[in-house]
């Protein structure tokens, strides 16, 4: 490729010189004749050939020599390409360099080209370009930077940098290799001249030209080269920044500099010099400072005074101001710098002090425009901002080593002050260099960058000196001797500085860890053996000597406006100096910053009261280490009555924060420091309250609107930031040593007196008023004021709640140092300033109540934490014994102040408290708490009003101790804690002895009334001490009650024995006197209490009956249990007109049941005993008084009971040993009532428990109910189930109820022996079967319908008749007549009084029943007399008539009528069966065969006939027919049963017909046959009258079929001749009835003129009648 490039350009070279250049065309060919005699094998092989033949490049250079555009572009690219392919020998580069030098005046595009080669050019022959070749090859890039072409020009710029840079890379190369026969050329230098090799020297005129250059001046080695000084100080900055070890390490570039460029910037910067040369200027200065500062200090020294001399207002403009500052910004971006340059400055004598004059004149600038930054009283931002991430805050809140930043919102830019977002700029000024004006600056960009000066001022020094502040385990290394030569390097990295301010994690409150104790922070001074121990004590040096300036330069910035990120900022900068100036033990800055950061944390519109001590002077705080401080008077202390004009706002919390930090990283050194981290965090608090918010660690902030959304936000997050640094704060406490430890407790206990008003010497039991008349000296805390709040108003915070505050910060230091309470002497720990101060303020009287209460609450968690974190040991015994008594001193004096306005409620609230201690200390220690239960139970029994002495005789009696009266129930319920706690957990350990104190505590408990679960819960621990009296009573197979105790005949003489047994008293004793304290508790007022202990009681006996012998259960029942029902017996009449008086019966019923139980227990001891008829007899006795309460859960719990003992008694085979008379006396006597005004009261429980008694009574009777008992129990069941209610969310339609059931089977019992029991009996079940209808609508609303009774009922009356004792009955007819009077009445009601039930129905059931009586042989075999048979047959007749007859209206069921027609249907011929024609018999009256028949006809009836047509009373049956009316036209409906009524049409006709000719046949075909003529003629007289009238109408088809049906069965008739009386010229024998009825069968003829069926009918019955008669 290169050799056609090149003979291209060589062929282009001849052609365009063949007449005007000779001389090139013949260079040219001759030049392409040797390229084409070379052979093409490769490129490297082409240049190498190439180099070789000189006169090569002599056409391209005679091309450019012409300077002919097109030959010029020829030529250049002709020796670009010879240049890449590095093809020129050494000997031909001047010509190359001259021909370009030739074309930098040529067209764009040879420019560019000559250009090109020149990167190419130096390096594939750097060996070669030295000395004036180098100068030739600078000379074109000046040149070509001349051009007024911007691309070439920067082009050659570059190509310049490049050059001047493969330069010095040649010096360093050369400086590299090893001393030799090198030629060494003489430079000047500062002290004469010095030899050096070709390179150097070539660099060294190099530089010199361009710095002549730069400042203006004529070169030596360049010739006519032109440069801009802007331009010069951009190559003399690039090179300097890329090179400034060669230049460092040649003295002759230093002289260069020092004399040439060092003068040229001071000028620069003194002169009014254009923008862009002052800013390079600033930038070399800034970068001389930075690498030659010890090589240059006098000249640095005047140009570092100079910039801040221009910093004055009046000596620069604004923006040469801005770049001095930008310079001292980056300046103190380097530690290292600022060091030295106080190292070589200010502690030189000779020198000006340049960092302190520098300080010094940022404080001026800091206030000489106050309106631009906003100066005020306090710091304001311009927008609320955002929310904090939880990520910052936990960083921020871990100490020094977080940040505090937080970016700003857009604000107007009107307002004054600094901000991000006017206040600062895009790009510095000091690197914009190419602008040629000034840029337009904000006003305030220059107060932001003393802002930016002195945080970085800070942070230089915190990054460097705060890691040698953590002590470590190696031995410091000893300072070698070059460690002069390495001052200026960078401090060890800050990772040790994390771990410093890393606090250690508060242990959980319910989980104390032991905290290793904190190293003291190493102060860095004493590291005089470490190897940088000079940069420490210069650093050291700089804070001692700058912090004024720095202080005042931040608290005019902490009054002016800042937004976030410059107030964060700020903040951060003096809480990392003041972290410096406590390392270093620099107490006066240490302290001085401490105060300005507390200053700023509490609101500037707060004052606190002169009550508290607030932030003064500081280095001179005095607490009472320091007795002479001055004293405030008692009248000065007053409450605060106005309010905050301006609430806590964030930065006033980040200043807190701020301030917790330094305390979290500098505790251990802190000393009387403490008083400002707590003095300012206590004012906080107050300022927090007063404008309605809750103090630190209480999350809360009130008082929110719309439009302050965000702000608030803000605050929130502020707001937990520094929570979580408070936390941090006293977490950081367990881990200081103690004498640390104890400095930053007596400023807390300074701080609380102070507060509270309460002298230190201050005692609980002694008042406020009477120490201060005895002792006017009493030392008071030093108050001191801030000058800056003086003239704000007072704000709204009583001191109670200030008090309140403070206890609370000093109970959350103390929590965070249990460890060290305990295992530390309580001198040196510090717990007796703790106690004494918890404990003057929780029981003093002087104080408010709230204070009370908070000292107490802080005095009960730190003793629960004392106590879960002591090992077991012999000390952790006497730990909790001063606890004990620091309780028990503290309830002793609790009440001397109850009258004092709100003193009781509060002695209350504390008492409870130290309850809730005593519970506390009991929970962890109380297994090995091995004396002073006195004292426990002393403090627990305190909390009961104490009881007049001198109404007792001085001994202890059970039941004379009357209801115990606690102080309050919240106080009874915190004892009675700690009485569960000994219950449950401590009986192993109490003494004996202290039983009887144990039993006598808890019935005061069971005994008061304000808190009724204490009570019911105080019964059940009982149970406990019973349990264990009974494990610890050994042997277990020995009685439980001894001989002692079983001979006491009353409970007075068990107490007196007791008594005197003292320390030695028995398990029996103590048991029996349990069981007395539970009797008596037994008949408590309150029914809860009572019922709960007589389930205890009784629990008692059922675990420990087996080791009660005979003796022991007689006396148990003689002093307990009828000491108990006698009194329940004689409750009802004491409390009469009591409303609650049924709570007693509750109580009977559970006693009844318990004693009912206990009873069974112990019958297998008392089997064969003679106490067992007197218990039981005396159990009857007592029972049968309770039944007179008229209770019915008493009755159903008495007859249940008692049922229960009969079984039991029955199995054992006691029978013989109790009266069964008197058992059957107590049910006979009795029937359960209630007396309760309510009605529907539930009684089926207690009823069925009153027949469940008599039947199990039944069973042990041996010969079964007597016959006056089987009479007695008839009536007594049958009433129980006419009391008995109905049943709830049931019924007794389907099923029966239980008692109704039992009733039943009960009767089932009776004997049937005696014909008069037999026919109560029967009387009895049959008025059970038809109680469902005879029972009033009253208790149908009830919900008593006894249909499943009835039904049940009427089986049991189906299978007593079947009994063989019915039969043999003398009058079986009476029985029968009572049976069926009663079925009748559900037949014939079959459709009324019948709610829907399942299964069959009830009037079914009776039809089946009377069916199935009727067919056994009791009807064969009736017995009895005229009378009882008359009434029988009455009976049968009136149930025929049910069956027939029905109100269908009534039915609820229309679709069943047909159904149950059929069954009537059948039934009715079932029943005619088997009474016809027994019913004709002679003994049996006629008007009931009338009865009989007219039922038949009644119900036969299908159509409703005409009133005329039916005969009157005074009338004969037929004279209704014989009457005239008129006819009816409208259809008459047939009746809805007209099925039954055609069968009995034919029943009818069937009793009128001839049968055998008996005389049963014959009187009822006699009764019946009038009935039929009548039948038969209505249906014709009603066709006779209302035919006519239908016209043309037919006849009404039902009325049409009944005609047919009549005519038809009347036709075939043939009647019983001796029914139909004889008539003169009838001869028919069976067809009489036709006779009576021609008349009416013609005058239908005439009326059927038009109807041929009814002719046709009537024809036959004609034609009948005349064949009957012969014709």
């Amino acid at each position: 490729m290169t050799s056609q490039a090149l003979s291209s350009e060589l062929s282009a070279l001849i052609q365009d010189s063949k007449k005007k250049q000779p001389d090139l065309r013949n260079a040219a060919e001759k030049s392409l004749s040797d390229l084409k005699a070379l052979p093409n094998t490769s490129e490297a092989q082409l240049a190498a050939d190439l180099k070789r033949r000189p006169d090569f490049v002599k056409p391209f250079a005679l091309a450019c020599a012409t300077r002919t555009p097109k030959l010029a572009a020829s030529g250049v690219t002709g020796l670009l390409r010879l240049v890449l392919c590095n093809g020129l020998s050494s000997d031909s580069l001047r010509d190359v360099l001259q021909a370009f030098q030739e074309c930098t005046s040529s067209i764009l595009d040879v420019q560019l080209k000559v250009l090109q080669a020149l990167p190419s050019l130096l390096q594939n022959y750097a060996e070669s370009l030295k000395g004036r070749l180098l100068t030739a090859t600078f000379q074109v890039c000046f040149s070509l930077h001349g051009s007024k072409t911007a691309v070439v020009s920067n082009t050659a710029a570059a190509s310049l940098q490049q050059l001047l840079a493969f330069t010095f890379e040649n010096v360093a190369a050369e400086d590299g290799l090893p001393s030799g026969n090198e030629t060494m050329v003489a430079v000047p230098t500062q002290e004469g001249s010095t030899a050096v090799r070709k390179t150097a020297s070539d660099a060294y005129y190099l530089l010199n030209d361009i710095c002549l250059l730069t400042e203006g001046s004529q070169p030596q080695v360049l010739g006519n080269a032109r440069l801009t000084p802007e331009f010069g100080l951009e190559l003399l900055e690039s090179l300097i920044v890329v090179h400034i070890d060669s230049i460092a390490k040649h003295s002759e570039y230093v002289h260069i500099i020092r004399a040439r460029l060092m003068p040229f910037i001071v000028r620069t910067l003194s002169e009014k010099a254009n923008y862009n040369v002052t800013v390079r200027a600033f930038r070399l200065l800034r970068l001389l400072i930075q690498k030659l500062l010890p090589t240059m200090i006098a000249e640095i020294a005047m140009a570092t005074s100079l910039v801040n001399h221009l910093l004055d207002p009046t000596s620069s403009a604004t923006w040469k101001r801005v770049l001095c500052l930008e310079l001292w910004r980056d300046i103190h971006d380097d530690p290292n710098l600022i060091r030295s340059l106080y190292t070589q400055f200010d502690l030189v004598k000779e020198n000006k002090n340049l960092v302190g004059d520098h300080l010094a004149i940022l404080v001026r600038l800091a206030a000489e425009n106050p309106a631009l930054i906003g100066l005020g009283q306090r710091s304001s931002g311009f927008e609320t901002h955002q929310n904090i991430p939880a990520e910052q805050i936990a960083m921020e809140a871990g100490g020094l080593s977080g940040t505090i930043n937080l970016p700003g919102d857009e604000t107007s830019l009107n307002k004054p002050g600094i901000s991000t977002n006017w206040s600062s700029v895009r790009t510095s000024c000091i690197d914009q260099v190419d602008k040629l004006e000034p840029p337009i600056l904000p006003a305030t960009y220059l107060y932001s960058l003393v802002l930016t000066c002195i945080n970085r001022f800070s942070d230089g020094l915190a990054k460097f000196l705060l890691p040698f502040t953590v002590q470590s385990d190696e031995k410091p290394r000893r300072k070698p001797k070059s460690a002069a030569k390495h001052q200026n390097q960078e401090a060890p990295r800050t990772d040790r500085h994390e771990e410093l301010t890393k606090e250690p994690a508060m242990a959980q409150s319910t989980n104390v860890s032991i905290p290793s104790e904190r190293r003291m922070p190493m102060n860095p001074l004493r590291l005089k053996d470490h190897e940088k121990f000079d940069q420490i004590r210069m650093s050291a040096l700089i804070v001692e000597h700058c912090w004024p300036a720095l202080l005042a330069t931040s608290s005019t910035f902490l009054n002016a406006s800042l937004d976030s990120d410059y107030y964060h900022a700020l903040i951060r900068s003096v809480q990392r100096f003041t972290q410096v100036a406590g390392v270093l033990d620099l107490g006066t800055p240490r302290d001085a910053f401490l105060t300005t950061l507390a200053k700023h944390a509490v609101p500037s519109a707060t004052i606190v009261p002169a009550r508290t001590p607030v932030l003064g002077s500081f280095t001179n705080q005095q607490t009472d280490d320091f007795p002479n401080g001055d004293e405030s008077k008692q009248g000065d202390r007053r409450e605060s009555q106005s309010h905050f004009s301006m609430d806590m706002s964030p930065r006033n919390l980040l200043c807190l924060r701020a301030l917790l930090n330094l305390g979290t990283a500098l505790g251990p050194v802190l000393h009387h420091s403490w008083a400002i981290i707590f003095q300012c965090l206590h004012q906080v608090d107050v300022a927090l309250m007063a404008t309605s918010q809750r103090p630190l660690t209480q999350a809360s902030v009130s008082r929110t609107d719309e439009n302050e959304t965000s702000e608030i936000d803000d605050l929130k997050a502020e707001r937990s930031a520094v929570e979580i640094a408070v936390s941090r704060l006293f977490e950081s406490t367990s881990s200081l040593p103690n004498e640390a430890f104890t400095h930053a407790l007596k400023c807390l206990r300074s701080l609380v007196y102070g507060v509270s008003g309460l002298p230190m010497d201050h005692t609980p039991n002694q008042k406020l008023s009477d120490q201060l008349k005895s002792n006017p000296a009493v030392p008071r805390p030093r108050h001191n004021r801030l000058a800056s709040v003086s003239s704000v108003r007072v704000s709204e915070v009583s001191t109670s709640e200030e008090s309140i505050v403070i206890l609370e910060r000093t109970a959350q230091v103390a929590q965070c140092n249990i460890a060290r309470f305990c295992q530390s002497p309580s001198t040196e720990s510090g717990w007796t300033i703790l106690t004494q101060l918890l404990v003057d303020h929780s029981c003093s009287s002087a104080i408010g109540a709230g204070v009370r209460i908070g000292a107490a609450r802080d005095l009960d968690g730190l003793i629960s934490r004392i106590t879960s974190f002591v090992d077991r040991d012999v000390s952790r015994n006497d730990t909790i014994m001063q606890c004990l008594e620091a309780l028990s001193s503290a309830v002793t004096f609790m009440w001397e102040s109850e009258g004092n306005k709100g003193g009781l409620s509060c002695s209350l609230e504390v008492h409870s408290i130290a309850l809730e201690s005593l519970l506390s200390i009991l929970e962890r220690c109380g297994d090995t708490l091995q004396s002073n239960w006195d004292l426990v139970f002393s403090i627990i029994n305190s909390v009961f009003k104490p009881t007049d002495p001198s109404a007792t005789d001085g001994k202890p009696r059970l039941f004379e101790v009357a209801a115990s009266a606690s102080r309050s129930p919240k106080l009874a319920r915190s004892a009675f804690s700690t009485s569960q706690l000994i219950c449950s957990d401590f009986l192993a350990s109490l003494p004996d002895r202290c039983f009887l104190m144990l039993l006598d505590t808890l019935h005061c408990f069971c005994s008061q009334t304000e808190d009724f679960n204490t009570s019911l819960t105080s019964v059940a621990l009982f149970r406990n001490v019973s349990d264990h009296l009974q494990r610890d009573d050994e042997p277990q197979s020995r009685p439980l009650l001894d001989e002692d105790v079983m001979r006491c005949t009353t409970d007075r003489e068990l107490v007196d024995l007791g008594s005197a047994q003292a320390d030695d008293i028995s398990t029996s004793v103590l048991w029996m006197y349990l069981i007395l304290h539970l009797a008596r508790l037994s008949l408590n007022n309150r029914v809860e209490v009572r019922n709960s202990a007589l389930h205890t009681l009784f629990g008692i006996f059922d675990t420990c009956g087996d080791r009660l012998d005979a003796e022991a259960w007689a006396t148990c029942f003689r002093l307990v249990f009828s000491q108990l029902l006698s009194a329940m017996v004689t409750t009802k009449v004491n409390s009469l007109e009591d409303s609650d008086f049924r709570s007693w019966d509750d109580t009977a019923v559970i006693l009844v049941r318990s004693i009912s139980n206990t009873f069974n227990l112990s019958l297998g001891t008392l089997q064969g005993h003679r106490a067992l008829t007197f218990v039981w007899d005396q159990l009857l006795a007592q029972f049968a008084l309770l039944l007179k309460r008229n209770s019915l859960a008493l009755g159903r719990a008495i007859f249940s009971s008692l049922t229960d003992n009969l079984v039991e008694i029955e199995r054992l085979s006691c029978t013989r040993s109790i009266s069964l008379d008197a058992t059957w006396s107590l049910w006979l006597d009795t029937i359960p009532t209630s007396d309760a005004p309510q009605k529907n009261v539930d009684n089926n429980d207690t009823l069925l428990a009153y027949v469940q008694y008599v039947r199990q009574l039944h069973s042990m009777l041996p010969s079964g109910f007597r016959t006056d008992q089987a009479a007695a129990l008839m009536v007594k069941l049958k009433l129980c189930i006419i009391e008995s209610a109905a049943v709830a969310y049931g019924s007794d339609v389907n099923e029966m109820t239980p008692v109704q059931k039992v009733v039943l089977e009960t009767l089932s019992l009776v004997p049937l022996s005696a014909e008069e029991v037999l026919t109560q009996l029967v009387e009895t079940v049959s008025s059970l079967a038809s109680l469902a209808y005879r029972t009033d609508e009253t208790n149908a609303q009830k919900g008593k319908t006894y249909i499943a009774l009835s039904k049940a009922a009427m089986g049991s009356l189906d299978s007593l008749a079947k009994q063989p004792s019915v039969r043999a009955h003398t009058s079986t007819a009476r029985l029968l007549a009572l049976m069926i009077q009663e079925l009748e009445v559900p037949i014939r009601l079959k459709y009324k009084r019948q709610p829907g039930c399942k299964g069959v129905p009830t009037w079914k059931k009776a039809t089946s029943t009377l069916l199935s009586i009727l067919d056994v042989d009791l009807w064969g075999k009736c017995t009895g007399s005229e009378k009882d048979k008359h009434s029988m047959w009455e009976a049968i007749v009136s149930i025929s008539d049910g069956i027939m007859a029905a109100d269908t209206d009534s039915c609820e069921s229309p679709s069943a009528i047909s159904a149950d027609e059929a069954f009537d249907m059948e039934s009715f011929s079932r029943l005619q069966d088997v009474i016809v024609p027994s019913l004709g018999s002679p003994s049996i009256p006629d008007r009931i065969r009338r009865r009989y028949v007219e039922s038949l006809f009644e119900h036969s009836l299908i159509h409703e006939p005409h009133p005329d047509d039916l005969a009157r009373p005074e009338q004969e049956l037929l004279d209704g027919l014989r009457s005239q009316h008129v006819g009816r036209v409208q259809e008459l409906p047939p009746k809805r049963r007209s099925k039954m009524a055609y069968m009995l049409v034919d029943r009818l006709l069937n009793l009128a017909a001839v049968h055998d000719g008996s005389v049963q046949r014959v009187r009822l075909a006699q009764i019946a046959a009038p009935y039929l003529i009548l039948r038969v003629g209505l249906v014709l007289k009603a066709y006779i009258c209302d035919q006519p009238l239908r016209g043309l109408m037919p006849q009404p088809l039902s009325q049409k079929r009944e005609m047919h049906h009549v005519l038809q069965k009347l036709t075939d008739l043939n009647s019983e001749p001796k029914a139909i009386p004889e008539t003169s010229g009838v001869q028919s024998e069976y067809k009489k009835h036709l006779f009576l009825l021609f008349g009416l069968v013609t005058k239908a003829m005439k009326a059927a003129r038009r109807d041929e069926e009814i002719r046709t009918a009537l024809t036959a019955v004609l034609d009948a009648m005349g064949t009957d008669f012969g014709f």
